[in-house]
């Protein structure tokens, strides 16, 4: 629905400046207007909040997969790098070790 406003414009034979006469629809449209803003303002913070909230739910999710699995795979390296064996010690008691 399309509202046309009619705002009407006196000018006195003085010379002074214009001046706006209001109605009191437009009043009232201006009273009613902070609280419209006001009210648009924090609707559009919650729903930014809630955009940002599902939008870092599963980047925090892949982040923390992703984190694991360089941990993982570190921890895989560091392991990959030692041997383990079973040994027995063989001494050879016919050597004399040398004093000098």
């Amino acid at each position: 629905m399309i509202k046309i406003y009619k705002k009407s414009i006196r000018i006195d034979s003085l010379g002074s400046n214009p001046r706006l006469q209001s109605t009191g629809q437009n009043n009232w449209s201006n009273l009613l207007s902070i609280p419209a803003m006001v009210a648009g303002a924090i609707l559009g913070t919650v729903v930014f909040s809630a955009f940002f909230a599902l939008l870092l739910i599963p980047v925090a999710i892949i982040g923390i997969r992703g984190w694991w699995l360089l941990r993982k795979l570190k921890n895989a390296q560091v392991d990959g790098q030692s041997l383990e064996a079973e040994y027995t010690v063989v001494s050879d008691t016919s050597k004399t070790p040398k004093s000098d």
